[in-house]
């Protein structure tokens, strides 16, 4: 949970949202989108004025491509949209994560995400492929941690990330794993579940970000959410579109639980060790036999 005793210069400020699947069929649909999407980044920074991270999930770009996107050309080209969201982030003064992901409507088929600063720089990118997971073409990217807003070290997921999920030692020294995923028909219990194991087993902040609506064949639950590194939800979304929560993260408390649960772990193994080397001592003692004195007759 956020330090109530830092100083407010030292929290991070983090909104997630739920954003509607678009429906697009044209690059005209697109481009008013991604605008649409720059637009609610400045207005949102206007009206949450602490806020330093915004994050959209998987799909909010371009939409999701179907069988029909392989007739026609891509919609955008490269770095289009990214440029859109970069002069956004620029003039709101705040960090942000994009999707540049829409399949066959785009000129890269793989699924990515950006974290943008607040300068405008794309200072991380991830990425993964259709073709990774079937074992048919290039694996994910492998998680990488990066400074992000006021030094809070960020890691960015799509879905699963499959074939490397942010789990375990995976996140990679990461304070904050940005999770943006689109899945349909994930049971909502399951993601936030998956989201608190996520952030307990790590010590980490995670923001799990998702769509919402319907397709007419599938569905998109929402329920975007921010947890505490100590599994506690600071922030859950309902199934609502354009619902948001905003959070705020400390960096100074996660590292402090961090040192704090090392030195537990520490002193537990110290006992441990030191337990068994007194056990085999009493049992090496225990073996020893003393020698036989011979009573003499005479």
């Amino acid at each position: 949970m956020p330090d109530r005793s830092a100083r407010d210069d030292a929290l991070v400020g983090i909104a997630v949202m739920n954003y509607p699947v678009p429906d697009l069929y044209c690059a005209g649909d697109v481009r008013q989108n991604y605008l649409k999407i720059a637009d609610m980044v400045v207005g949102i920074k206007q009206g949450l004025p602490g806020l330093d991270l915004i994050v959209f999930p998987e799909y909010s770009t371009h939409g999701v491509a179907d069988s029909q996107d392989d007739i026609g050309p891509p919609l955008t080209a490269p770095g289009e949209e990214t440029a859109v969201f970069a002069a956004a982030c620029r003039a709101a003064g705040v960090w942000g994560v994009f999707s540049t992901t829409g399949g066959c409507c785009r000129p890269d088929p793989g699924n990515a995400v950006v974290l943008i600063d607040d300068r405008g720089e794309v200072v991380h990118r991830h990425r993964h492929t259709l073709a990774g997971l079937t074992g048919g073409g290039p694996p994910a990217d492998p998680p990488r941690a990066v400074d992000g807003p006021k030094g809070l070290r960020t890691t960015l997921a799509i879905c699963d990330g499959a074939p490397h999920p942010p789990s375990g030692c995976q996140v990679c020294g990461a304070e904050l794993v940005v999770r943006c995923q689109g899945s349909p028909d994930v049971p909502v219990d399951d993601q936030i579940s998956a989201a608190r194991a996520m952030a307990w087993m790590n010590l980490c902040y995670v923001a799990t970000v998702n769509t919402v609506g319907s397709d007419g064949e599938h569905t998109w639950a929402g329920h975007s959410a921010i947890v505490g590194f100590d599994g506690t939800v600071l922030g859950r979304c309902g199934d609502e579109e354009y619902g948001l929560q905003y959070a705020r993260l400390s960096p100074v408390a996660v590292r402090a639980a961090r040192a704090a649960r090392l030195r537990q772990e520490w002193a537990l193994r110290g006992a441990i060790s030191g337990l068994a080397g007194s056990t085999a001592g009493e049992h090496g003692r225990r073996g020893r036999r003393r020698p036989r004195q011979t009573v003499g007759t005479g």
